[in-house]
């Protein structure tokens, strides 16, 4: 029996391929809803083979994709057809089941094709026992240890009919943790950002830093990934998983949690996913770990708005005729925004001509809804001193030191999300109450800052969850009125300190 991959969704489709040869006009057919690039296998499997030394049956052929109901997409049918059809002839021999994946040249050539690893994957979690891979896919499957059956790979056609399949063991991931290009010591003072960035790289919150232009938003961002731990082996082949559905196998991180920073100009499909192949946007491709919208009231309305499901869900579902596809989007958002349309306001040599009219249309396009599940909002501005500042290794160490925290206390709790999800940002708003309590004294705190600040109840749950996050970062067990009102702090930036009225 010889199996496909159709890289299609969110993991992709296992795909029976068989094959009948019978007498009758010479010519192969292939049914099972194939895709423009499925039907034109025939024409490269024929010259292949051929042109490989193999003979070619002047028979009528049949090839079976099934289950048929699913669409079959990619050019990487060519090599599992290829392979069902030289066994149903006799010319080679294959194991009992064997999964393939891989395209054809006219000269017999195997080439990689998208979703090669996941199709391993998929091999293994099937229990199928052996899996063909193209010899240059080999680099792509890096690191992926033993959760398949047997692998093998085969260059071209031609080698196939001399030397047989070929078993080979993937390479293995690099050794050690390679430190990062990057840290927080690029950035001179800014002892607030550093604070702020630390506090989210902890806890998994959200952040917004909203300032005039080179006050070190962006640089921050882009530098919040140096203070995260590698990820686990699970987390990281579920990441791997993902890029493989893209094509990007050979971008993706091996133990760095991903950072990915869309350009503003991006559609709705390339953030979220879905297109023609239903395949996964940016937002799962930073999958545990950091997604950057820099300049995000630059991004259009519509497009911002979609993210807050997958900023509450962590997960993004497409609903397409007769499928659902269900992609996984646990990131960190990451918001950065001058103050108005120009870019003036705040600077102390800049003159800012925008209306209020114009500042505030221009911050409606996050919207209030979307602001609503950001954690943290930062105010940026010029501080070059070095004043109070800590260096990246010392907020590496301590930044690591609150998640260890963090995933000792919920490894304890009796809630699977909590187990699964060990970070305090990921808490849902419906268990942040029973998951952070607070003393009597502080939640009258809470509740005041509440009314005060006109807080919904999903702030409220973000504000216990920063104020744990904070008394993580600072090794202290129970949640201080201190780190309440840091967290309340961090949290309430009204329509004046957005329009950069207010000073923090």
């Amino acid at each position: 029996m010889v199996y496909g991959f159709s890289p299609c969704g969110a993991r992709g489709e296992v795909v029976r391929v068989e094959v009948d040869v019978r007498r009758g006009l010479p010519g192969m057919d292939i049914v099972g809803l194939p895709s423009n690039e499925v039907r034109e296998s025939r024409e490269r499997v024929r010259i292949a083979l051929r042109n490989s030394g193999f003979s070619y049956p002047g028979d009528r052929i049949l090839v079976s994709l099934s289950p048929a109901e699913i669409p079959k997409t990619g050019a990487g049918f060519d090599l599992p057809i290829a392979l069902a059809l030289l066994a149903e002839t006799g010319q080679i021999s294959l194991p009992d089941e064997v999964l393939a994946t891989g395209e054809i040249s006219l000269q017999g050539r195997c080439i990689t094709v998208r979703g090669t690893l996941s199709a391993v994957l998929a091999a293994g979690e099937r229990r199928i026992g052996a899996v063909v891979v193209p010899s240059p896919a080999l680099e792509a499957l890096r690191g992926i240890g033993s959760v398949a059956g047997e692998i093998f790979s085969v260059a071209s056609l031609q080698d196939l009919s001399s030397e047989g399949l070929r078993r080979v063991d993937p390479p293995a991931a690099g050794k050690g943790e390679q430190p990062s290009p990057v840290g927080m010591d690029d950035i001179r003072g800014q002892p607030l950002l550093k604070r702020a960035a630390a506090l989210g790289a902890a806890g998994f919150h959200n952040l917004l830093f909203f300032g005039p232009p080179g006050s070190a938003k962006t640089m921050t961002a882009r530098r919040i990934p140096s203070l995260l731990p590698p990820l686990s082996p699970v987390a990281s082949m579920e990441v791997a998983r993902i890029y493989s559905m893209r094509g990007l196998e050979e971008e993706r991180p091996f133990q760095a949690p991903p950072l990915r920073i869309p350009h503003h100009g991006a559609s709705l499909e390339g953030l979220l996913g879905g297109g023609r192949f239903c395949l996964p946007g940016e937002a799962s491709l930073s999958h545990r770990g950091i997604l950057v919208l820099d300049e995000a009231t630059e991004f259009r309305p519509q497009v911002l708005q979609a993210l807050r499901e997958p900023v509450e869900s962590r997960s993004v579902t497409i609903s397409r005729a007769g499928r659902i596809e269900v992609f996984p989007a646990a990131f960190q958002l990451v918001m950065t925004s001058n103050l108005c349309p120009c870019g003036q306001l705040g600077r102390n040599q800049g003159r800012c001509m925008c209306s209020l009219q114009e500042i505030s249309r221009y911050w409606r396009r996050i919207g209030s809804a979307l602001l609503d599940r950001v954690d943290l909002r930062v105010r940026t501005d010029y501080e070059g001193s070095a004043r109070a500042a800590p260096g990246q290794g010392e907020l590496r160490l301590r930044v690591q030191a609150a998640i260890e925290r963090q995933q000792a206390r919920f490894s304890r709790s009796s809630v699977r999300f909590c187990r699964e999800n060990p970070r305090n940002g990921l808490v849902p708003p419906e268990g942040a109450e029973e998951l952070f309590p607070l003393s009597g004294e502080l939640q009258s705190c809470l509740q005041d800052s509440m009314r005060r600040l006109e807080l919904s109840d999903r702030a409220a749950s973000s504000v216990r969850a920063v104020a744990r996050t904070i008394a993580d970062l600072e090794d202290r067990d129970p949640v201080t009125a201190g780190d309440l009102q840091e967290a309340l702090s961090l949290r309430a930036s009204g329509a004046d300190r957005l329009l950069g009225r207010e000073v923090v």
